[in-house]
């Protein structure tokens, strides 16, 4: 008996497209790394600079505070610059460099956009690097303006140099901050923030408040929701009214979704979470959550003004982001933040506390921890562990008195090597 032949998928238009487009442009629809290894061997120097820039950023960005104050976001602003001038000093180093890694999300993206995409007769494209999603827009709408903007001139000389190469002649660039509406005009109806906002420093990849809060479901229910970022507000307030934004950006912790999607609500945005998605892409071999938001800006604001929340304020549209996060399945943002929906469940479903204990880490480390053990009323039994900044863990299938043994001598162990432990059971 022969082989049977195994039909291929047909792809979608969307899908197709993007293929042809990332060809035309000189890009795979996949990663793949080999220009980009072939410069970082050719130039160790120039890419060691590239790899202190990168360092320079992620201490940064460990600072619990660099987003907290102006000289903090210049800061970090003023790494990232260093680094993108490197990987930008010419249109091809930055296609090899976008082939690497970047394609990935872009190529997810432009799936979605293609397929989804509002109408549009003028659009900005917020943190366009080289410019490869802004000539994507451009070709796609050929009778709008699409305008690019980064604060990295290098980008900018980029991504021009790419809309000649394609002949994407209604796309432009400027260089400037996104947020300031004297860079490149206001009344857009369409704006598009792929992984630029955090970047940008417009809401944070590290909460402050995550770093104390022993409870992601506390933080997405109440301080989450309370974060505003006035960039997001300046951003949203060069959409002309009824404009639409379409935003996509690192999210990978479940306190950082919520607030990305509350510096939208507050900037008065009128977020559509049916159109709302997760995407998940491997960097640096761990699995990262991309959040996807779709909103627009209520018709009848005032387009030289600030944008201001639609009717009820950003109160009226929390509890639906807070639920629409509790809904998202795993893997989305980590094995921590299902377990922790599976723990409220059980609680909500009458499992009671028998033991539990909280442990001061300091002055080793700024960390408190909490374990637990509860039952139900058939006698089953789970262990939660609890450690700010984000780690939770719900541990079933074990005895309570087996985990009540276990959990009380690590902490009589640590008591006796003098951290502060309380314990409690109600």
């Amino acid at each position: 008996m022969g082989k049977q032949s195994r039909r291929k998928r047909e792809r979608s238009p969307a899908e197709a497209r993007t293929e042809r487009y990332l060809s035309r442009a000189g890009l795979p629809d996949r990663p793949d790394p080999g220009r980009w290894r072939r410069l970082v061997a050719a130039e160790p120097d120039w890419f060691r600079r590239i790899r202190e820039a990168d360092e320079a950023t992620m201490a940064l960005t460990r600072r619990g505070d660099v987003l907290l104050s102006e000289d903090g976001r210049a800061e970090l602003l003023a790494a990232d610059r260093a680094r993108y001038g490197l990987v930008y000093r010419d249109l091809d180093t930055a296609l090899a460099e976008y082939a690497a890694r970047p394609v990935m999300i872009a190529a997810a993206w432009l799936r979605w956009w293609f397929e989804h995409r509002p109408p549009a007769g003028r659009l900005l494209d917020v943190g366009c690097g080289p410019g490869v999603l802004t000539c994507a827009y451009a070709l796609a709408l050929p009778e709008a303006e699409v305008v690019g903007i980064d604060a990295v001139p290098e980008a900018v000389a980029c991504a021009g140099e790419l809309a000649k190469r394609l002949g994407a002649g209604n796309a432009s660039f400027v260089v400037g901050d996104a947020a300031d509406p004297a860079t490149g005009g206001g009344g857009f109806d369409q704006l598009v923030a792929v992984t630029a906002l955090a970047d940008a420093g417009l809401y944070p990849y590290d909460p402050p408040e995550a770093r104390r809060a022993l409870s992601s479901m506390a933080d997405v229910d109440g301080p989450g929701l309370r974060f505003r970022s006035p960039g997001v507000d300046a951003l949203v307030g060069r959409l002309a009214a009824g404009g639409s934004l379409l935003a996509f950006d690192r999210t990978p912790d479940v306190s950082q979704a919520v607030r990305f999607g509350a510096a939208l609500l507050h900037a008065g945005v009128e977020l559509d979470l049916r159109r709302a998605g997760v995407e998940l892409f491997v960097e640096d071999d761990q699995p990262t959550t991309f959040t996807r938001f779709v909103g627009r800006r209520p018709e009848g604001t005032i387009e030289a003004a600030p944008a201001r929340p639609p009717a009820g304020g950003p109160a009226a549209g929390g509890p639906a982001l807070a639920a629409w996060l509790k809904r998202v399945r795993p893997p989305a943002y980590g094995p921590e933040w299902h377990d922790e929906l599976h723990f409220e469940a059980l609680k909500s479903a009458g499992a009671r506390l028998v033991w539990g204990c909280e442990i001061d880490y300091s002055p080793r480390t700024a960390a408190l921890e909490r374990r637990e053990i509860w039952e139900d009323g058939d006698g089953a039994a789970w262990g939660w562990i609890a450690t700010t900044p984000r780690h939770r863990e719900l541990v079933a299938g074990r005895a309570a008195d087996e985990l009540i043994r276990e959990y009380h001598t690590l902490a009589a162990r640590l008591a006796a090597a003098g951290l502060a432990v309380r314990y409690y059971d109600e």
